[in-house]
């Protein structure tokens, strides 16, 4: 009986304390949003654990193209020249380029734009674009033209 009397007195301040307490939340909730537009993984990402670095494309070529004609490496052309990475600082820290996966010239007799898959650089980092195209120059011995 004193249990029924206790929640049942003064129904209207706690309903209006109630009220107030969700109104004080939403309020503190839509200010902290508007200090910091960060989102959760923006704010793990930026620790001092974690950095991003340009890493520029490089092609590894094996191999050589067939007789009479002539790989012309100087006008070799890749696209994206360059990759933004976000990972680990102490592995980035140790990195210039992001190498492609192995290029075999042997295949090839004219020039061409070819779509290559880029090596990963270790398993704690997740590429956004994992291919790049690489223009692979060839020139046919005795004329001064490309093909």
């Amino acid at each position: 009986m004193k249990l029924k009397k206790i929640l049942l007195n003064n129904i209207g301040l706690k309903l209006l304390a109630l009220f107030l307490a969700f109104v004080t939340w939403f309020y503190i909730g839509e200010a902290s949003k508007a200090v910091s537009q960060k989102t959760v993984l923006q704010k793990i990402f930026t620790s001092a654990y974690y950095s991003s670095k340009k890493l520029y494309v490089k092609p590894i070529f094996v191999g050589s193209v067939p007789g009479g004609y002539e790989f012309v490496k100087r006008d070799v052309n890749v696209v994206p020249e360059f990759i933004v990475v976000l990972g680990p600082s102490n592995i980035l820290s140790k990195k210039e380029f992001i190498y492609t996966k192995a290029i075999d010239l042997s295949k090839h007799t004219k020039s061409r734009t070819i779509d290559i898959e880029l090596r990963s650089i270790s398993p704690s980092i997740k590429l956004q674009k994992t291919n790049a195209q690489v223009y692979l120059p060839i020139k046919k011995l005795g004329k001064n033209t490309k093909e």
